[in-house]
């Protein structure tokens, strides 16, 4: 059970350091910066709710799992957005977080699979996990006109 907490923790972190980023691009009316508005209020709600879960309930990982469908669930729809030119690059970023997304979702289950634990796929789970984040700390330097502070990034 304090791997489990651990664990919500850890999430809400890595959630938290992006949710509602969304509501500063919102003064722009077009249909990309609304969706994106949209992406990151829904995964705002998803955080909020992630840490309402009570780490001693007999249900606290199926819940923690249903809400992590739900956020890998978003990440997808995110990457189906239609992109505008201006912000064509978001697009393989939105991609690449979904693929991380996805994979971190599969490695939360493997870890926690049948009443056992394994360490390593907990792990591979949070890189994924700080991975997709990453990129979505991406588009939102690119949406808000500043280019990605990160030195293994070059530009052309």
């Amino acid at each position: 059970m304090k791997r489990f907490i651990v664990l919500i923790s850890t999430l809400v972190l890595i959630i938290s350091s992006f949710a509602g980023c969304g509501n500063e691009a919102g003064n722009d009316n077009s249909d990309y910066k609304k969706q994106m508005t949209s992406f990151f209020e829904n995964v705002q709600k998803l955080d909020e709710q992630m840490n309402a879960l009570d780490p001693e309930s007999e249900t606290s990982i199926s819940d923690l799992f249903a809400l992590l469908t739900q956020l890998e669930e978003q990440f997808k729809n995110f990457s189906e957005i239609e992109v505008p030119e201006e912000y064509i690059v978001t697009e393989s970023l939105a991609d690449e977080a979904y693929d991380y997304m996805k994979e971190a979702n599969e490695y939360f289950h493997q870890s926690f699979s049948e009443n056992s634990y394994n360490e390593y796929t907990l792990e591979a789970a949070m890189e994924c996990y700080a991975r997709a984040n990453k990129r979505m700390h991406y588009v939102i330097d690119i949406i808000h006109g500043k280019l990605p502070d990160d030195e293994n990034i070059t530009y052309e």
